[in-house]
């Protein structure tokens, strides 16, 4: 995911005039971006695999298997 940001953020070929310094910046930018948005998918997936548990042992408790 880091790498598509990175791909994402140089890869229109804009930056050919622009300082070094100053694509760094854009680098290390797009890579924390990325990492927000990887943890953020990882806390929503845990919250939603939590939420189907819930729903498993409430509808077990109504009408149990066996």
């Amino acid at each position: 995911m880091v790498n598509n940001a990175i791909e994402a953020t140089v890869g229109n070929g804009s930056f050919a005039t622009s300082g070094s310094g100053e694509r760094t910046v854009l680098l290390l930018l797009s890579a924390k971006d990325a990492r927000y948005i990887q943890t953020r998918a990882q806390e929503d997936a845990a919250i939603d695999a939590e939420d189907i548990l819930t729903q498993a042992e409430e509808a077990n408790a109504f009408d149990p298997v066996g």
